[in-house]
């Protein structure tokens, strides 16, 4: 981390002094773009932060094929692709900055219903989750590619379409490492194993696959811890949901519309 955070602090010192940067620092300053940036790299964020611990869990806690599995998290595509669609109408009527933070309020709500999943927990706990998750991306995402867009001139939407892709691949890569890895310690901290062989209890806290292989308490216990991981994963993608909308709130704040002009009465012309 401490080299990949140098590595970006020297990209922007070493773009900040060409005359035609790749990726010029200072066009975040424009707050549409940067609102934009931001949503998108949240929304990505949490979703594959959430396909990545969900997946596990339908398959390794609720014992779901994977053609199950997937099956199991359709109805955020039939919720996400009709809302999509009906976004330019709602952008149109309130405006791209209520409905993009709606949209993300609606991701937040979405991962925090999921979160309580259990072990025992029946599907629609899980369906009432993924629809309004679905729902919320579906609104939040095409307010936001436009507004990164929008906010640069056509000479530079080159640069606007491979910034919408950078935040997406890096809000993907970012969700599945630290929701990964917030799931992946939580699941160790929480598994207990009393009675069972020192090497396989230190297995089974390396692997929730090894856990399951095993199956008996170590599984029994392993799927308990691995369902605490993922209660406390979601809710911090919630919370970065949350943050995300309050950024989007405050960057795209509406400004007070400029006073009309003054009517100027026309002088009387003096015809000599």
């Amino acid at each position: 981390m401490a080299v990949g955070l140098a590595a970006l602090a020297g990209f922007v010192l070493f773009e900040r002094r060409q005359p035609h940067p790749l990726l010029d620092p200072r066009l975040f300053s424009n707050r549409k773009l940067a609102a934009g940036t931001v949503s998108i790299l949240i929304q990505f964020f949490a979703f594959f932060g959430f396909t990545f611990v969900s997946l596990q869990y339908l398959q390794g806690v609720r014992g779901y094929s994977p053609l199950l599995a997937a099956l199991a998290v359709l109805p955020l595509t039939a919720a996400m692709m009709p809302a999509s669609r009906g976004t330019a109408a709602l952008v149109s009527r309130f405006g791209a900055r209520a409905v993009c933070v709606t949209g993300l309020l609606l991701v937040a709500a979405g991962l925090a219903i999921i979160s309580r999943v259990g072990t025992g927990t029946p599907y629609w706990l899980l369906l009432a989750g993924l629809i309004p998750l679905g729902i919320g991306m579906g609104a939040a995402m095409t307010p936001a590619t436009a507004a990164i867009t929008e906010a640069l001139p056509p000479a530079q939407q080159g640069v606007g379409s491979e910034l919408n892709d950078l935040s997406r691949e890096v809000g993907g890569a970012l969700g599945t490492a630290v929701l990964g890895s917030i799931v992946t310690a939580v699941y160790r901290s929480s598994l207990r194993l009393p009675g069972v062989p020192a090497p396989l209890a230190h297995q089974a806290q390396q692997s929730f696959a090894i856990a399951l292989h095993a199956g008996g308490p170590v599984g029994t216990h392993a799927r308990t811890a691995f369902v605490d991981g993922i209660h406390a994963g979601l809710l911090y993608a919630a919370g970065a949901a949350i943050l995300a909308a309050i950024s989007v709130a405050t960057l795209l704040s509406v400004h007070p519309l400029p006073a009309p002009p003054q009517t100027v009465k026309p002088r009387p012309v003096r015809i000599s």
